[in-house]
């Protein structure tokens, strides 16, 4: 399928001067007009006559054009002066389309080569890998980097360790990475602590978190956890007082008279942690 060039604004020309059956090349009337500016293209010579031969243009210069003659299966022949001359599609141009149309997906077709046109031909796992591999086997570099997710909230369930949880999550990312977190729902979940330490959870967020202990309770807030918007409630239920205390780069603030680590006021108080920034937290409530 040889290419060949076409446009849709050339205007018809005569010859200026006769030709044999053997020329090969043709003076025109007057300078071409919406010829295609590349060869080869196509014209019919005494178009829509019983001379009519089509001839392939391979070069031009002003109105002197270099051509190959008896195209497509038409007969070169003379032609006289003042034959009309016309850029045309010829029935090869159909038969071309229609055979690259049929042509099926293997090596070499539609110029496909390589790896590619080896996982076309057999589409198997491992040539499919060949196709993702570059010439240096390293990959190409949209598989070489670590991506970046921004934005993204694809809900489910948390799989972590093999183990399937019923509640419901939402996959979050940041600049970093992603993470599984629980998603805020109408039930209210619980996570009752005994002990007199406790370092909240992303499991914890958006739900109630119990503190009973007979002695003083230490609650403490950790970085790079909590995304801006999330929070987590608190309620002391035991005689120990709870103090919370920010972890290592997280900033607390409140209304405590120490207020980077404020305290429940008295057992059952309650109150709620805000992640407002990037591990900044704002505590409200029963706090003193």
């Amino acid at each position: 399928m040889a290419n060949r060039y076409y446009s849709a604004i050339a205007i018809d020309n005569t010859l200026g001067s006769s030709i044999t059956s053997t020329s090969t090349s043709m003076i025109l009337n007057i300078t071409p007009v919406g010829y295609p500016s590349s060869f080869p293209f196509v014209l019919a010579v005494d178009y829509n006559t019983s001379l009519e031969e089509l001839v392939l243009v391979t070069a031009s210069s002003g109105t002197t054009l270099t051509i190959t003659r008896g195209y497509n299966g038409t007969t070169a022949v003379s032609h006289g002066v003042g034959a009309v001359v016309r850029h045309v599609i010829t029935a090869q141009d159909m038969t071309d389309a229609q055979n690259h149309y049929a042509l099926g997906l293997t090596g070499g077709a539609h110029g496909v080569t390589g790896a590619l046109a080896t996982f076309l031909g057999t589409p198997t796992s491992t040539n499919f890998a060949a196709v993702l591999s570059d010439e240096t086997g390293t990959g190409p570099a949209v598989f070489s980097q670590s991506p970046t997710l921004n934005n993204l909230s694809l809900t489910g369930t948390l799989n972590a360790g093999g183990t399937t949880g019923s509640a419901g999550y939402v996959l979050t990312s940041s600049g970093t990475g992603v993470a599984w977190q629980a998603a805020a729902s109408s039930a209210l979940s619980f996570d009752a602590q005994t002990g007199t330490t406790y370092t909240l959870v992303i499991g914890d967020v958006y739900g109630l978190v119990t503190l009973s202990n007979a002695g003083a309770i230490t609650l403490t807030v950790p970085p790079s956890v909590f995304t801006a918007g999330q929070y987590v409630n608190i309620q002391q239920i035991g005689a120990g007082q709870v103090t919370i205390v920010a972890g290592s780069g997280v900033t607390i603030t409140s209304t405590g008279a120490t207020s980077a680590s404020p305290k429940l006021a008295a057992q059952y108080a309650a109150a709620t942690i805000i992640c407002t920034a990037s591990n900044t937290f704002t505590v409200v409530g029963n706090i003193v």
